[in-house]
């Protein structure tokens, strides 16, 4: 198979439910050798998807069909996840627990609220990588402060030429007795989306989670917006021209509790939304049930998409050519540009002007985006 039969492939996979006819053809390739099963393995580690695909070999008895070796390495990496995901929840309760002691109610977003909220069949069936939760902005710093003298610590210190207070979530917090990585959001999204979706928004529709009425998370529809953010606007997942397995199946699951046309309205960026849900759609194997129509912008990001599975030099000449434009266009232009007109964005410019630290990070980020291009080259090779 091809990288881009194998990642539609893998979708399929995680589409069981919906298509359990899908299952005579993955025995059929089972049965005449036409899986690579390292390649396969790889991409679904690379995409966080290996416990849920487990689930759905398990739960379609597929595993009797699988190299013995394999079925045991998949059982086990579940087996490791679940454990993680129940050291997680008990991080989410004692995180809960501080600051309920001073009246503050996180909101938990993403693969953390997805996982209290009972969206997955399994405790082990979502990798997280970390834990997200919205903090109402006048108490954003004071939250941070509570759970630092309850024992968590920065990661990385904030550059001296950035302001905390102005950041969309705290400096990334660990615990030497839990196994996640904590963010304080003070905002839901980047700056440039709170016109649509902010925390006011969310605070509306926020509801008790299905776990337990203990912890608060967003409805499902916000989930679902969130989810077409953070992957096709916040990651540049549209610009770019990708998409997350994890992420497609994530919006799967939320679908079944709201339609994902429903919340079109409420998005401003609806044709690229449009395009994310279609993809997703063709990707999963669903025959156009998760979204019946497509547009140009759908035309636009499959046929990147399908580039970049297809091909490591388009990959890294395209993603070259997009981040030294936005180097030089946002960056070196469109900052100094700011910097005339808004007070905030000129002392920003000019704190980044004579900080060295500024200078070495701004070194750095070329050499660690050059250095990832060439070895995916080299990998792909």
């Amino acid at each position: 198979m091809t990288n881009k039969e194998l990642f539609y492939f893998t979708g399929r996979c995680l589409a069981l439910d919906e298509n359990p006819e899908f299952k005579n053809e993955i025995i059929y390739k089972c049965n005449n050798n036409l899986i690579s099963w390292e390649e396969f393995v790889l991409l679904c580690s690379n995409e966080l998807v290996l416990p849920a695909v487990f689930i759905k070999f398990r739960n379609h008895n597929l595993l009797e069909h699988l190299p013995p070796e394999l079925a045991e390495h998949l059982f086990e990496i579940h087996e490791l996840n679940a454990e993680r995901n129940k050291n997680i929840l008990h991080q989410v309760e004692e995180i809960t627990r501080i600051l309920n002691k001073k009246n503050i109610n996180p909101l938990f977003l993403k693969g953390a609220a997805n996982l209290l909220d009972k969206l997955y069949s399994d405790v082990g069936e979502r990798i997280l990588s970390d834990i997200d939760f919205l903090i109402p902005e006048s108490e954003f710093l004071y939250a941070a402060k509570l759970l630092e003298q309850e024992g968590y610590s920065i990661i990385y210190e904030t550059p001296d030429y950035i302001e905390t207070e102005d950041l969309k979530h705290y400096p990334r917090l660990v615990h030497p007795d839990f196994e996640a990585a904590i963010e304080i959001h003070r905002i839901p999204v980047d700056t440039k989306f709170l016109t649509w979706f902010n925390s006011e928004i969310i605070e509306k529709e926020k509801r008790p989670a299905k776990s337990d009425s203990t912890y608060f998370v967003s409805s499902d529809r916000h989930k679902i917006i969130h989810n077409f953010i953070h992957g096709q606007l916040s990651d540049q997942g549209f610009l770019y021209g990708f998409v997350s397995l994890r992420n497609i199946y994530d919006l799967l699951l939320l679908s079944k509790r709201e339609p994902v046309l429903s919340v079109l309205p409420e998005i401003k960026k609806q044709k690229k939304a449009v395009a994310y849900f279609a993809l997703s759609d063709s990707i999963l194997g669903l025959n156009k049930t998760l979204c019946p129509k497509a547009n140009l912008a759908f035309w636009i990001l499959s046929t990147k998409n399908s580039l970049n599975l297809n091909s490591s030099l388009f990959n890294s000449t395209f993603r070259g050519i997009i981040f030294l434009a936005e180097r030089i266009f946002t960056g070196y232009l469109g900052r100094p540009v700011k910097s005339i007109f808004i007070k905030k964005e000129r002392k920003a410019f000019i704190g980044r002007l004579h900080s060295d630290e500024w200078i070495h990070n701004h070194i750095s980020l070329y050499t660690k985006f050059f250095n990832i291009q060439s070895k995916k080259k080299h990998k792909n090779n």
